[in-house]
């Protein structure tokens, strides 16, 4: 008798997928949006920006995705004084003697399958202009010919958004990327902890993967269909984004259903329900200030009300367990009576996977509080 083999991972490239995502997010602290965002990306081949100050591990989860990438890299970090050169590749020598101005591209941007470009909007205006292009179009003009560029993802960092008057350039290469998201410091005092007392947060993935499964992967995501309930919410969110005074381009929101299938895909689904259009706030805008919050709100409101309710209970336990002096005991015992009564709010909501990971995670901050009110005594 033959013994027993479980059958095969109908999806093993999801399934890889799914396990970056796993390990990069539990290495990173509270960087579960940022590295959604990113593999969401290069599910739908599509490109990332990520605002925030310096030291918030923008680097660290660009480092381990492209670690995890069997691909062509290019890295760069862009300053007033960097020259085309320096991103597009040197001028050839030998066909400037015959008369052609033709750049030598090898490991420069035109030949790279993934890149990271830090501090973007210090580019000059030359090099704007050409990664309008590659960006885009994925076509970089080399003496005349219109030469094919291979880019999966790009990732771009900052350390502030493009002011309002900056100009078409800048506004023009903010539209490129099709996620923004700003990244916050660390908030939570669990997260704050961690950062402290543990001293190695590079991601350690245990995977790695190619350019053929990544191509595999986007047209698997190109294949994942839409339920007739996640169709209408996000033909209702546009309906309320425009009552907002919020009307994406054509562009952006044709692009949104590639992410919203790709984030789907990602965890695990298949088939668009609502909840998925919750990364859709990070492409639904066009301008920094107040969209991207309007843009949230609509969307959990329409799309994920479950999720927005999750996210306003953890908030509260954040505020519970930042306000309580666990030495004192009435204190302690006032806190711990909240959290209870937070984790029943939970426990009554149903139609998000984000429920049940609040649930576990408020039940071990409640333990870690009894535990520490019995220490202090």
């Amino acid at each position: 008798m033959k013994p027993y083999r479980p059958p095969s991972d109908p999806h093993p490239i999801r399934e890889k997928f799914a396990g970056t995502r796993k390990e990069l997010s539990s290495s990173l602290i509270e960087r579960d949006d940022e590295v959604d965002l990113v593999l969401t990306a290069l599910l739908s081949n599509e490109h990332v920006l990520l605002v925030g100050p310096p030291g918030c591990g923008k680097s660290l989860l660009l480092d381990a995705v492209m670690n995890w990438m069997s691909a062509r890299r290019f890295s760069i970090l862009l300053t007033k004084f960097t020259c085309v050169e320096e991103v597009m590749g040197p001028v050839s020598l030998t066909a400037l003697k015959a008369d052609r101005y033709r750049r030598v591209t090898t490991g420069r941007l035109p030949e790279a399958e993934v890149c990271f470009i830090d501090e973007i909007w210090k580019a000059s205006s030359a090099i704007l202009n050409t990664l309008l292009k590659v960006l885009n179009e994925r076509v970089f003009e080399n003496d005349g010919e219109a030469v094919r560029v291979p880019l999966k993802l790009c990732v771009s960092a900052s350390n502030e958004w493009p002011s309002p008057d900056s100009g078409k350039e800048l506004t023009a290469l903010l539209d490129r990327f099709l996620f923004r998201k700003a990244v916050r410091p660390i908030s939570s005092q669990v997260g704050r902890q961690r950062l402290l007392w543990h001293r190695d947060h590079v991601p350690k993935l245990s995977t790695t993967i190619t350019t053929t499964e990544i191509e595999q992967a986007h047209r698997e995501v190109n294949a994942v269909p839409w339920s007739k309930e996640a169709k209408d919410a996000l033909e209702t969110i546009l309906r309320e984004l425009s009552r907002e005074g919020i009307v994406p381009g054509d562009r952006r929101q044709f692009k949104s259903v590639t992410a919203v299938q790709a984030f789907a895909y990602l965890n695990g689904a298949d088939e668009v329900q609502p909840e998925h259009l919750e990364v859709a706030q990070h492409c639904l805008w066009d301008t920094p200030d107040e969209q991207p919050q309007k843009v949230a709100q609509v969307i959990a409101k329409v799309a994920n009300p479950a999720g927005m309710r999750v996210t306003q209970l953890l908030l509260e336990v954040e505020s519970v367990l930042a306000t309580t002096d666990v030495r004192n005991l009435a204190e302690a015992a006032k806190a711990a009576a909240k959290l209870g009564e937070i984790e029943k709010q939970l426990a009554a909501l149903s139609g998000n996977g984000r429920i049940e990971k609040a649930r576990l995670y408020l039940r071990d901050q409640l333990k870690k509080l009894k535990l520490a009110s019995i220490e202090a005594v």
